[in-house]
């Protein structure tokens, strides 16, 4: 008779020889759009505000650019913080929860950009695509927001009704 060894493994989670795959667990997520002429206050509200393209952390908050004057907002799970983030931008900006709307996959390996080519169509080469870079784009056909976290690190965030077909898309490019 055969013998089997089976391993616990965290739903949503696949780990390949090239890249390992991840849905990573609730953060709190927030949209910012700013009003007409109050950028500059803005800014100096929240402490930074990353221009286009771009991503910035401080206070804790990962500030990710989503389009003109507007970005998105990410931090540990806080039931609160979309209330902070609103009373920080009272009078200067709308600020949406979306914690409950988006999923946030990681994905990382040495081979992480090959993976991720055969999905997206924009270029993550480093030089390109440098490490405080962010883009609004298409994954197998969803739309993310991807960014790098760390070397060999990317996170993707999806409209969460997608985050099952983005994860199976992903752990199919790291098969090589």
């Amino acid at each position: 008779m055969a013998e089997w060894n089976l391993l616990a493994e965290p739903a949503f989670t696949l780990a390949r020889q090239n890249a390992a795959v991840a849905l990573l667990p609730q953060r709190s997520i927030a949209g910012i759009a700013a009003f007409k002429d109050c950028l500059g206050p803005l800014q100096d509200a929240l402490g930074v505000l990353p221009g286009p393209n771009r991503q910035a952390r401080h206070d804790d908050i990962l500030y990710l650019w989503a389009g003109p004057e507007s970005w998105l907002a990410i931090a540990e799970d806080d039931p609160d913080f979309d209330l902070n983030l609103a009373k920080r931008c009272s009078g200067l900006a709308a600020v949406t929860d979306q914690s409950d709307g988006r999923a946030i996959l990681q994905i990382k390996g040495p081979h992480v950009r090959d993976a991720l080519a055969k999905l997206l169509p924009i270029d993550l080469h480093p030089s390109v695509f440098p490490q405080d870079a962010t883009a609004l784009t298409l994954a197998a056909h969803i739309p993310v927001q991807i960014w790098q976290s760390a070397v060999d690190v990317f996170e993707l965030a999806c409209f969460r009704s997608y985050a099952e077909t983005l994860y199976e898309a992903l752990s199919e490019a790291v098969l090589f």
